[in-house]
């Protein structure tokens, strides 16, 4: 049975800076060891243990994970499903999309939160059906809601295209996708789907590109997690997608502000 959750773990050993880390879909961000602190309108936010970082899927973190003793450690819980269209009209009565938009995306965590936080991490570990999970979603999002933080990850209550891309193309990143098949699989002319994600202020070629480089990250935080020797960045390249060592590392350079070479170290010292 599909997760209606996705859960990714984040290790470093030296600072982090990474700038422009594509959200694709709502997540919230928890520090478990270190601290996260994210550039967010001209200031600087931190995060630890004791505070969330919310996302909503629109937006793109440009942050530097700071380790305790040479340890950095986080886990993003990432949502896949909508809350439920009664919990939906339930953000709309809390607080308007004005308020939202100009809260800041931190939220100080308790017990009961961390438990529900735990549950979930749990649940997607299990072989439940959606609408069980659809139950376990929705009674978190009525925590957050009670805290009036809802809305900083639902900011709507549709799935942009660009969400939609990205969830597509996230199933296979390093398969051939092509602007055609793609169009075909979504039943849009390519003038059409082109049209669309123009006015989302993003492009089929960008998507694939970043989809690519959120892997990679995810390839060499798993290949660390499990002390595995690290891959040369050729074979980080072909599994990413690309035939060209040097274009992918360029690629991911100009996405995240740092070098292959270098992020492989802040992982593993």
């Amino acid at each position: 049975m599909a997760s209606l959750v996705q859960i990714e773990r984040f290790y470093g050993q030296k600072p982090q800076a990474l700038r422009n880390v594509p959200v694709y879909s709502p997540s919230i961000i928890a520090v478990t060891t270190g601290v996260k602190t994210l550039l967010w309108q001209g200031e600087s936010l931190t995060f630890d243990r004791n505070h969330w970082l919310l996302a909503s899927s629109n937006r793109a973190l440009t942050f530097v994970n700071e380790p305790h003793q040479n340890k950095f450690q986080s886990v993003q819980l990432s949502f896949l499903s909508l809350p439920s269209e009664r919990i939906l009209k339930q953000i709309a009565n809390r607080e308007s999309s004005s308020t939202s938009l100009a809260a800041a995306p931190i939220l100080s965590v308790n017990t009961s939160l961390n438990f529900a936080f735990s549950q979930l991490i749990a649940m997607a570990e299990q072989n439940l059906s959606r609408e069980v999970q659809q139950c376990y979603l929705d009674a978190f999002y009525l925590q957050l809601n009670e805290f009036g933080m809802l809305s900083q990850l639902f900011e709507s209550d549709v799935l942009t295209l660009r969400e939609q891309v990205s969830h597509y193309l996230s199933t296979e990143p390093a398969a051939n996708h092509t602007i055609d098949s793609t169009c075909y699989h979504f039943a849009m002319s390519q003038a059409t789907f082109m049209r669309h994600l123009s006015k989302e202020g993003s492009s089929f070629r960008l998507i694939l590109a970043e989809v690519r480089m959120l892997y990679a990250i995810g390839i060499m935080q798993s290949i660390s997690a499990q002390n595995g020797a690290m891959l040369s960045q050729l074979e980080l390249a072909i599994r990413c997608g690309y035939q060209s060592e040097a274009r992918f590392s360029q690629r991911f350079k100009a996405q995240f502000g740092i070098s292959l070479k270098q992020y492989m170290k802040t992982i593993r010292g």
